[in-house]
């Protein structure tokens, strides 16, 4: 590994490719093609070279130059062929010399005659061979993307700021040279026009690829290229770009008819392409704009349906607001329109509000309002104002424009809705008008449980038990009615008259004349199997139907989270128990005890991070009690599912010491992890050291996470590799998930992340690419990976989502989850975005981690290692290199034990920085960067900026003779001043 490295790191020069052109094709997957190209061009350019008497050269010399010519231009055509002959990036990396050096050089190998683009004039592309075609139209599509290139405003060329003495910068090029190649192609330009628009017409047309150039070696007098090794172009590729060059040109001469046709061709011809495009660069969003721009000049109207929502949205306003509603209403979730547009038009409505008819700024306020509330900012506060106003009509405006796009809406957009009507609600004169209606919208009232209902609006449901309680009782004789309400209704008075009523009309025959009982009308009814077979046993009548009715729609509403009405049925179904005797109904009360513990701990589960809240001790013994019955003589012992949640409970309740002292059945799959996961847990909490313990977590994960490989046989006798699950006796990925996902103790998802982390660092055997994870000395160093395979990208999603489930239920420290946890599980977030090329949110989370370990800047940054060591702060300086934020990577190289100062002053000499430069200065306390930054403001003539960093370097407290105590409070306040302010941009 390390002499591979250290061999990729060698920089091969120009001239060893010359002696061997069989190294460039494996330098080129490594190296900087372009600056290849660079140097093969500059080196075969001709030098007129003479000896000291000023005499010419000798003719064997002048072969020699003029073979070396060759060969280098036969190497950098083989280079831009690597590169696909990509225009975009050619013309942006090299200047316009060598480009145009590089075409001609193309031109003048694959044509025999015509090789000189000043003699094209009279060029007839009908005889012409299919490689020729791509070379001629490469060359001239390159001469009007050059004449286009230089009519339009660019950027400076960055040079360096310090000249090497001695040398001279391969791409530079007097202003009289390039103006000359420009008034060439500006000379030829109608003869561009007329071959591309040939070219059209063309037929089939291949492009030289890497290996079609023969270089030369020393033996080599001449070369042959072997034309068959050439590449195919699509058709739709090949005339697609050039119906946007020939585009671009001709609207550039203002010739806007001529142009919005090769626009619009181009346009279909790029959708038929496809999205492989391998010799197409056309950008789509680029090519809108031009078409919009033709058809604007032109005078040429586009139909309003296919105009995007800002082009509708405009149109509207332009038409007395026709369809304006329907255009805020898709971009309420399409976020098309830029939101200041919105408010300015709300503005302009309410102001003026006879330009719209009655009632329609508020329309608008209310759609810009929920498009605030999708996108998490903050709605007008003028908003209930407006509501109460308007009344009874605009809450039902309201209520719709939410409404009809719900299904579209994602889980977050939900959770804005939901705090955004639980906002609204709690002015009393909103709640009047909204309430009512809201409650009457059954998608609405989806979005909360009925126990976030009754805590939300006491008022409301109080008076809606008032109302029920007034209703006439159900009755009614038609068969239809009754079995529609025995399947959907979930009242107890309900149910049992509907039983009676089933019962008393004798409906037992279906219409394919079979008998069909009150538990075979909805086969989603599904009971555990010791209920099922207990109510059964019961004495057939109407009790023993009511009981099953009860039960198994409490099942239903526990399935939809609604774990209080689900205990309600199941006490009605012991009050219907309570009056029989007899040994079946006394086994089904404890059946129903056992249903009734576990749907409290289902509910405690669901609705609580911290599961110490009322009610825990009570619930804690009670599942003590369920699990000491598994081995007791009562004969009534609770199923898998149900132990399955007094072990979770007890997880992460902290009662270890009851999991691990208790002899769990060998069907219950929970306990191969959860008796480990114990084990480890009380070994790290009492700080033992128990590798016994840890290994065995470690095995029965890997079997969960690793495939077997095993080889059968096919019907053709060849062996056949088929993917199974290691270890049948080990719990399924999916189980493994359900169980994390119910996992609320912060020790053991600090284990469990841990132990993911560390098999992903072990899979991936990249140092550069480690995931943070604590508790490295629990873990063995290798994974058995010899019978098994193991997807490295289904780990590290599973490790993604429990880092994000852990993160959100401790957010920030609390007493059961110390910061160290926060902080960790915050940097492994980190480094998985890292990994994943995520630089703007891998900021964001080292960021978090960093304000987590410090107390919010309570705390000096550098005096917790754990969080702001030299390998956090290294991925944070790539992280702002990569989002072009040098300036931020540069103070950040300021925070490193040792100054990283090479990094600092590439950094900060970058032109291509999109972060606010001289904006940063006051967070700088190294002088010698302050120094360098004045010397490099003065050597650019950028004085403002020069003198901003001189009264940086001025204050008393970054004098370099202060004591060390001065020194590092000066340090600290400037760092808590820079992480505020990346803080502010990032989270």
């Amino acid at each position: 590994m390390l002499q591979k490295s250290a061999m990729t790191e060698v920089k091969l020069a120009w001239f060893e490719f010359l002696i061997d052109p069989s190294k460039l094709e494996q330098h080129l997957e490594d190296a900087d093609s372009i600056d290849l190209i660079v140097q093969f061009i500059y080196n075969s350019s001709p030098k007129h070279e003479t000896n000291a008497d000023n005499e010419s050269v000798e003719p064997s010399i002048q072969e020699v130059n003029s073979k070396k010519k060759a060969a280098l231009a036969i190497l950098a055509l083989k280079t831009a062929a690597f590169l696909n002959w990509d225009l975009e990036l050619l013309e942006t990396k090299l200047p316009l010399h060598m480009l145009d050096s590089l075409l001609v050089a193309l031109l003048h190998e694959t044509l025999d005659e015509m090789s000189n683009p000043t003699s094209h004039g009279n060029l007839d592309t009908g005889p012409l061979k299919s490689y020729q075609l791509f070379s001629v139209a490469v060359y001239h599509r390159y001469a009007l993307r050059a004449l286009v290139k230089a009519k339009l405003p660019t950027k400076p060329v960055r040079v360096s700021n310090v000249p090497i003495p001695g040398q001279q910068d391969p791409t530079h090029v007097s202003h009289e040279v390039q103006e000359g190649i420009l008034n060439m192609l500006e000379r030829g330009a109608e003869t561009s026009i007329r071959i591309l628009e040939q070219l059209l017409g063309a037929g089939e047309v291949r492009a030289p690829t890497y290996h079609t150039f023969t270089p030369y070696d020393h033996c080599t007098v001449s070369v042959v290229h072997d034309w068959n090794r050439c590449s195919s172009v699509a058709d739709e590729q090949f005339k697609c770009q050039i119906h946007y060059d020939l585009g671009t040109y001709h609207f550039l001469q203002e010739q806007y008819e001529d142009a919005v046709s090769h626009f619009e061709e181009a346009k279909k011809l790029l959708q038929e392409a496809g999205a492989s495009v391998e010799f197409c660069g056309v950008d789509k969003k680029r090519l809108d704009g031009y078409i919009l721009s033709c058809g604007t000049i032109c005078g040429r109207k586009t139909p309003v349906e296919k105009l995007s929502l800002l082009e509708q949205f405009h149109h509207s306003t332009k038409n007395r607001f026709q369809g304006l509603l329907d255009v805020l209403a898709e971009d309420n979730l399409v976020h098309d329109i830029p939101m200041y547009l919105r408010l300015g038009l709300e503005l302009d409505l309410v102001s003026f509000p006879e330009k719209a008819p009655k009632g329609f700024a508020y329309r608008v306020q209310a759609h810009n309002t929920v498009r605030n509330v999708l996108e998490g900012q903050v709605w007008n506060s003028t908003y209930p104002t407006a509501l109460i106003q308007i009344g009874k009509e605009g809450a039902q405006f309201l209520i719709e424009v939410i409404v009809k796009r719900l299904p579209r809406y994602t889980s977050v957009h939900k959770e804005r809705l939901r705090m955004f009507i639980f906002t609204i609600t709690m002015q009393e004169a909103v709640q009047e008008v909204l309430l009512p209606l809201f409650m009457s919208s059954t998608p609405l009232v989806a979005l909360f449980s009925k126990q976030e209902i009754g805590t939300i609006w006491p008022i409301w449901v109080k008076e809606e038990k008032m109302e029920t309680e007034i209703t006439v009782p159900f009755s009614t004789s038609d068969p239809s009615d009754i079995t529609w309400n025995l399947i959907h209704s979930y009242d107890p008075k309900v149910l049992k008259e509907c039983v009676k009523q089933y019962n008393a009309t004798k409906m037992k025959k279906s219409t394919d004349g079979l008998k069909r009982e009150i538990h075979n009308l909805n086969v989603k009814w599904e009971l555990p199997i010791p209920v099922f077979n207990t109510v059964m046993k019961l004495s057939q009548g109407q009790q023993r139907d009511l009981v099953y009715l009860l039960i198994a729609k409490s099942q239903e509403l526990a399935l939809a989270k609604s774990y209080d009405s689900a205990l309600d049925l199941l006490a009605k179904a012991c009050d219907q128990l309570s009056s029989s005797s007899g040994r079946e109904p006394v086994r089904l009360h404890k059946l129903l005890m056992w249903m009734v513990l576990r749907i409290k701990i289902q509910r405690n589960l669901h609705y609580s991070t911290d599961i110490r809240r009322r009610g825990y001790d009570d619930l804690v013994r009670e599942a003590k009690q369920c699990i000491s019955s598994l081995h007791g003589r009562e004969g009534v012992v609770p199923w898998t599912s149900v132990v399955n949640c007094c072990m979770l409970l007890l997880l992460n309740a902290s009662e270890w010491d009851c999991l691990l002292n208790t002899s769990f059945p060998s069907h219950l799959g929970n306990v191969s992890v959860a008796q480990p996961l114990a084990a480890t847990a009380q070994a790290l909490y009492g700080k033992m050291t128990n590798k016994k313990v840890w290994y065995e977590l470690w095995d029965v994960v890997c079997g969960i996470l690793m495939v077997s490989l095993q080889h059968k046989r096919s019907i053709s006798g060849q062996s056949m590799a088929v993917e199974r699950h290691q270890d049948s006796g080990v719990l399924s990925r999916s189980a493994f998930l359900e169980f994390l996902s119910h996992l609320k103790e912060a020790t053991c998802l600090s284990i469990i992340i841990s132990l993911l982390g560390r098999i992903l660092n072990i899979l991936l055997e990249e140092p550069n690419q480690e995931i943070h994870t604590d508790h490295l000395a629990m873990w063995p160093s290798t994974v058995n990976l010899l019978q098994c395979t193991v997807s490295t990208e289904m780990i590290t999603e599973m490790l993604s989502w429990l880092v994000n489930y852990a993160t959100k239920l401790y957010p920030t420290p609390t007493e059961q989850c110390p910061m160290a946890y926060c902080a960790s599980w915050q940097l492994t977030r980190a480094d998985l975005a890292y990994m994943s090329t995520h630089y703007h949110q891998a900021l964001a989370h080292y960021i978090t981690a960093i304000f987590i370990a410090t107390d919010y800047l309570r705390n000096d940054p550098s005096s917790d290692q754990s969080v702001m060591n030299d390998g956090v702060l290294k991925r944070m300086i790539r992280c702002c290199m990569r989002l072009n934020c040098y300036t931020q990577a540069a103070i950040l190289c300021q925070f490193l034990e040792t100054i990283d100062y090479s990094t600092a002053l590439r950094c900060l000499q970058e032109r291509n920085s999109v972060d606010a430069m001289d904006a940063y200065y006051n967070c700088l306390w190294d002088v010698t960067l302050i120094e360098f930054i004045i010397n490099m403001h003065q050597k650019r003539g950028e004085i403002q900026r020069r003198d901003k960093a001189m009264a940086v370097i001025g204050l008393l407290e970054l004098n370099s003779n202060n004591n060390e105590e001065i020194q590092r409070e000066a340090a600290k306040v400037r760092k808590h001043r820079f992480l505020r302010a990346m803080a502010k941009q990032y989270l």
